[in-house]
C-alpha cells in the first residue's frame, strides 16, 4: 500500500502531530508499504529524514503562521494521484487544506486526524482568534470534514468532541502508542549525569511542549504550594519541553515570581537517550493539561514505569482503575493532592504503580497495534467497507 501522510511540519519541537506520523510511518515502512511524508520547513527546523521512506519538504510563503506552502499545494496535486491513501494530520493551516484539496482532485481517499484541534478548550483558546476560528471552520474545516473517507480520532474523549459537529463521515478511534523496547534499556542514573542538579533529590518531571494548554499556570503554583511540606523537602520539579510561541517566557516570570528557582529546574528540549534516563530518572511524572486527545509523553511515561498524574481533560482516567496513577480535575489544590499522595510515601508504592502502568502500555498502547487498527481501516475505506468505530485487527 502506498501512504502519503500530509502535515504542516515535520520537526520534533512541534510535538505530537510529528511524532504521530513519523512513528506510524516506520512501522509501516517495516511491513513493506510504501511512505511519503509531504511538510512545510523553514530553515530553523532540524529534521532527520525518515528511514526507508520519501521526505517532500516545502519553503512557507505569507502567511507564514498558516504554514502556506505553494509549492507543496503544486507538488501534491502531480503526486497524489500514486498513493492509496493520505492520511491528513492538523486542520487549521494550509496542509490540510492542500492535501484534501488534492485528494478529492484525484479521487484519493483521504484520513482526516484533527490532532485535538476542535476540542471545546482549544476552540476558546487557540492562537487564531475565536470570529476567524468559527469562520474558518465554517468555510473550510466542516468541508474538509465531510470529504473525508473517514475522520481519526485518538480516543474516546476526541470523538465525542468530533460529533458535536455533525459532518457525514464516520468516525474511527485509533489510539496512539510508544515503541515500548524503546524505553526498556537504561535506567535513571544516567540522568544524574547529564543534570547533576538531580541527585539525591525526589523529582517531580513535567515533559511537553510549553504552551497554555498544558496547564503550566497550574502547576507552578502548586508547587509552590507543595514544597512547603514535609515530603517535599528538597524536591525538585524539572519542566522540559520546546517553547511555543515565547510561552517559557511566561513560564520562566512564575518561576521567579513565586521564589521556586531552588526548587525548579527548566530544560527546554530534551530527546533521545536523555529524554529516556529524565522520564525514568522521575519519581513521579505529571502532566496538568486542560486538553489533550491523546497525550503520548503520558505513555511514554508508563513505559518507563513511572507513576503518573494528569487531569480529567485527557484521556486517561483508566489510570485510576489500572492503580498507575492519578487522574483528577484539572485543579490547583486537586493536583497538589493527588502528587502529596505519590510522594509522600514509601518508593515501592511507586514502583508498584509503575509496574501496572508499563503492563498497561504493552497491552493497549504499542505502534504496532496501532499499525494493525489503522491497516483495518485503511482497507474498509478501499474496499467500501463500513468503518467501525473501534477497528480490531
Amino acid at each position: 500500500m502506498n501512504i502519503a501522510f500530509v502535515l504542516p511540519y515535520l520537526a520534533d519541537r512541534y510535538g505530537g502531530p510529528v511524532t504521530v506520523a513519523r512513528s506510524l510511518g516506520d512501522v509501516l515502512t517495516s511491513r513493506g508499504h510504501s511512505v511519503s511524508y509531504w511538510a512545510t520547513a523553514d530553515e530553523t527546523d532540524q529534521i532527520v529524514p525518515p528511514s526507508g521512506s520519501q521526505m517532500h519538504l516545502f519553503s512557507r510563503d505569507w502567511p507564514r503562521c498558516w504554514f502556506r506552502s505553494r509549492a507543496l499545494a503544486r507538488s501534491l496535486s502531480s503526486a497524489i494521484s500514486s498513493a492509496d491513501i493520505v492520511h491528513i494530520h492538523g486542520l487549521w493551516l494550509h496542509p490540510t487544506l492542500a492535501g484534501s484539496l488534492a485528494a478529492r482532485a484525484h479521487d484519493v481517499p483521504y484520513i482526516l486526524s484533527p490532532a485535538g484541534c476542535l476540542s471545546p478548550w482549544s476552540l476558546r483558546h487557540h492562537h487564531l482568534k475565536y470570529s476567524r476560528k468559527a469562520a474558518y471552520l465554517r468555510i473550510v474545516g466542516k468541508t474538509v470534514m465531510r470529504h473525508a473517507a473517514c475522520v481519526q480520532a485518538a480516543s474516546l474523549l476526541e470523538a465525542g468532541h468530533l460529533a458535536r459537529f455533525r459532518y457525514a463521515a464516520p468516525t474511527t478511534v485509533i489510539p496512539y502508542g510508544v515503541n515500548v523496547e524503546e524505553f526498556v534499556c537504561g535506567d535513571g542514573r544516567e540522568a544524574e549525569e547529564y543534570w547533576p542538579q538531580l541527585r539525591d533529590r525526589p523529582v517531580v518531571l513535567f515533559m511537553s511542549r510549553l504552551s497554555p494548554e498544558k496547564g503550566l499556570d497550574l502547576l507552578v503554583p502548586m508547587w509552590a504550594e507543595a514544597i512547603r511540606a514535609p515530603w517535599a523537602k528538597d524536591a525538585l520539579l524539572v519542566i522540559a519541553g520546546p517553547d511555543l510561541r515565547g510561552y517559557r517566557r511566561v513560564v520562566e516570570a512564575m518561576v521567579v515570581r513565586h521564589d521556586l528557582q531552588r526548587n525548579t529546574l527548566m530544560l527546554g528540549m530534551v530527546q533521545g537517550s536523555r529524554k529516556r534516563a529524565l522520564l525514568k530518572r522521575a519519581d513521579v511524572f505529571i502532566l496538568p493539561s486542560y486538553t489533550e486527545n491523546f497525550g503520548i509523553v503520558i505513555a511514554e511515561a508508563l513505559a518507563c514505569a513511572r507513576p503518573v498524574v494528569t487531569t480529567t481533560a485527557t484521556p486517561w482516567q483508566e489510570l485510576e482503575s489500572a492503580g498507575a496513577g492519578r487522574c483528577v480535575p484539572p485543579d490547583q489544590h486537586e493536583l497538589g493532592q493527588a502528587l502529596a499522595e505519590l510522594l509522600d510515601g514509601p518508593a515501592s508504592k511507586r514502583d508498584e504503580m509503575g509496574k501496572r502502568g508499563m503492563a498497561l502500555v504493552r497491552q493497549n498502547y504499542t505502534w504496532a497495534r496501532a499499525v494493525d487498527k489503522f491497516l483495518l481501516v485503511c482497507d474498509c475505506i478501499l474496499e467500501g467497507k463500513s468503518i467501525p468505530l473501534h477497528p480490531e485487527a
